[in-house]
């Protein structure tokens, strides 16, 4: 990994550069959601895991930590989550995008 600290640059150019790998780093953030399981037809809710969506993949990995998954899609691991939590009573599952906090109720 490259240091950026201690490396003199002409006058402009560190904050123009600084700048420059903030947006690289930005532009190339995964996005952060979780995997809500439904329980009853909206009586109970909890979270099954939670996951990075990158642009050509998904990486989650369960509350429990004994359950991490790479998939295509986001869409495509809660439908893993959902076929394999069908057993326990769960309805549904829902990708949950963390986008900030929740809105009040």
């Amino acid at each position: 990994m490259t240091e950026l600290v201690g490396i003199e640059q002409p006058p402009g150019i560190a904050d123009a550069f600084a700048a420059l790998v903030r947006e690289v780093a930005w532009e190339g953030a995964p996005r952060l959601f979780a995997l809500v399981e439904e329980y009853g037809h909206g009586e109970d809710a909890r979270v099954a895991g939670y996951g990075l969506a990158y642009d050509d993949h998904a990486e989650v990995n369960s509350v429990e930590g004994d359950f991490p998954l790479r998939s295509p899609s986001p869409d495509r691991a809660r439908t893993v989550f959902e076929t394999s939590s069908r057993s326990a009573g769960v309805r549904r599952v829902h990708v949950v995008w963390w986008d900030g906090a929740p809105q009040a109720r």
